[in-house]
């Protein structure tokens, strides 16, 4: 936030008396969204918005561009670390090239639940993620709930891993996500998310993977009449600040702004349940196809998936690292 000197006068016995008041200027974050309006992140982070402006008595504002206004979310990193945007919302999965540990939170398979995630969160491991993503020029705000990730797909339901091979999937840009469809025999394909209705359309990809509220939000289950719970990641969402941009602010508006983030954030968790509930209702009702995990193989699945673990495990300290991740009770 940037302040200002202005210089009044007043007449006192005929003298002209002369000082100068600190006047403070409202600042704009511009915060960058894919998810369209009425999306439970898109609603978190307006309470995130509404919060700070509160807090700092307007002094901080909070200006959303959801809808994929500005980019995508491979666009948005770079941009957040580059200081071209202040605030984004991203899925961990997009900083894998360039963040050591979220990489190994997309292994496929690696977490039990979420509520394993958010406990390995909370520790040493979370503590290394923030540290690594520091580094690469953002700061950690809050993490929000995504969900488990589950491909769904156009043509056929997914059973058994057999059902991969030759399918055209829609992936982040993620070399994990490269090497886990190539492992199950199908072909990755990178795009947009703001794309993927096209491609669709077009016939360029057969699947695509994300949680099913979002699946429901896009309108993807227009295109994708199969859901297929397979639920292959449990990766967070995560709102980053540019360091160009917090280098800028005082001590007082830092600790407004993760106060606000980590409310909406606890927001975004009780609204998740119920907002996964309604997306399941929404999409029976629009005929699509539910594949339970129950009804689809996942031991053999999930034997081709985890043989990606040896690839990105590289050394003592990195097996160590997964291993306490496991092993987090």
């Amino acid at each position: 936030m940037k302040s200002g000197l202005i210089r009044f006068g007043v007449m006192v016995g005929g003298f002209t008396l002369g000082f100068w008041v600190n006047l403070a200027v409202a600042k704009d974050l511009v915060l960058a969204e894919v998810h369209p309006a009425g999306h439970v992140i898109v609603k978190s982070e307006e309470l995130f918005g509404n919060r700070l402006a509160a807090a700092t008595h307007g002094e901080l504002k909070i200006d959303l561009k959801s809808g994929g206004q500005l980019g995508n979310e491979t666009q948005y990193w770079s941009k957040v670390r580059d200081g071209s945007i202040d605030i984004v919302r991203v899925n961990m999965g997009v900083l894998v090239n360039d963040v050591l540990a979220a990489k190994y939170m997309s292994l496929p398979y690696l977490f039990r639940s979420r509520d394993h995630m958010w406990r390995v969160l909370g520790g040493d491991f979370g503590k290394r993620t923030a540290a690594d993503i520091d580094k690469a020029g953002a700061v950690v705000l809050a993490y929000y709930d995504s969900g488990t990730r589950s491909f769904y797909t156009s043509k056929k339901p997914i059973r058994n891993r057999s059902d991969f091979s030759g399918m055209r999937i829609r992936i982040q840009d993620s070399p994990v996500y490269k090497d886990l469809i190539t492992e199950l025999g199908g072909t990755p394909v990178v795009i947009g998310y703001d794309k993927v209705v096209d491609a669709f359309k077009k016939g360029e990809i057969d699947a695509a993977e994300n949680n099913l509220p979002s699946y429901v939000s896009s309108e993807h289950y227009k295109y994708a009449r199969y859901f297929n719970l397979d639920e292959h990641s449990s990766v967070p969402e995560v709102l980053l600040m540019s360091k160009k941009t917090w280098n800028t602010l005082s001590a007082e508006q830092r600790k407004a702004i993760l106060a606000a983030a980590n409310d909406s954030a606890e927001y975004m968790k009780k609204q998740w349940v119920d907002y996964e509930a309604q997306a399941l209702a929404t999409a029976k009702k629009e005929g699509v196809t539910i594949v339970d995990k129950r009804q689809i193989n996942m031991t053999g699945i999930e034997e081709f998936a985890v043989r990606l673990y040896s690839k990105y495990i590289t050394d003592a300290n990195d097996l160590n690292t997964v291993l306490s991740i496991m092993r987090t009770k």
